[in-house]
């Protein structure tokens, strides 16, 4: 990993560690409407779509409500 991989990296971590707490009490439907119109998930989205090897890594941890890139 060089070092923009890795502060890619941490800055995806550090996004969803602040995303987890809002989505993890919504029901499907709502987390699908959270990543449309949070400020969040676009941040979250652009660095999956750099990095698309983070993407089976993080899928779990938000129920895969990001589309794969």
């Amino acid at each position: 990993m060089n070092e923009n991989e890795h502060a890619d990296h941490v800055e995806l971590t550090k996004l969803l560690q602040q995303a987890r707490p809002l989505m993890e009490p919504m029901f499907p439907d709502q987390q699908k409407k959270w990543v449309a119109e949070s400020p969040l998930a676009p941040e979250i989205s652009a660095i999956l779509v750099k990095h698309p090897e983070y993407y089976e890594e993080i899928s779990a941890h938000v129920n895969g409500i990001f589309p794969k890139p």
